[in-house]
């Protein structure tokens, strides 16, 4: 079995958030709080560049609605060789404010693209297509399996989550 070793990084620490709603005025026990996307996508692309990476641009899918458990995904771009889908998971509500935590993600997108590059530095062969069953999510054991079709040999290659430090993940990328 042959495992390459290959590390995502967006950030070396643990980001942790608040933000206060766009309520309008409106409070009581009755009232969820929710913030905008684009308040949100200010925020992480904040707290990102305060950890020493800023982002070239920051796309949440939607607003944060202030339940806690609730998650969002927002997609994020360092530079042309480095993006991820971070998952924003709403922690707790303080007087309209919504703590969140950040944990490292890759899209199914994301993934194929990161599949390719690691293999394309291992191989002489040119790479066809990267096919991934979905995308990867930032906890150790996590894995997908891909699809690579490099020169005229497809392979199945599984990508598994090894280590996560903050938004960094490192995985493994092996032959099934």
């Amino acid at each position: 079995m042959h495992a390459m070793r290959f590390t995502v990084t967006a950030a070396a620490l643990v980001l942790t958030g608040g933000i206060a709603c766009g309520c309008a005025g409106v409070t009581g026990p009755d009232v969820t709080p929710t913030v905008a996307k684009e308040a949100l996508q200010r925020d992480v692309s904040d707290k990102l560049t305060a950890a020493g990476d800023r982002p070239e641009t920051v796309v949440c899918e939607s607003d944060l609605i202030g339940e806690v458990g609730r998650t969002e995904r927002c997609d994020v771009v360092v530079d042309e060789a480095n993006s991820f889908q971070p998952i924003v998971t709403v922690t707790g509500t303080d007087s309209g404010a919504i703590q969140y935590d950040l944990t490292p993600a890759l899209s199914q997108e994301q993934l194929e693209r990161a599949v390719a590059r690691l293999v394309a530095e291992k191989s002489s062969e040119r790479i066809g297509s990267v096919a991934c069953e979905g995308g990867l999510r930032g906890e150790v054991g996590a894995s997908a399996g891909c699809d690579v079709v490099a020169g005229k040999t497809q392979a199945r290659r599984v990508v598994e989550v090894t280590e996560v430090s903050g938004l960094t993940m490192t995985f493994t990328l092996r032959m099934n």
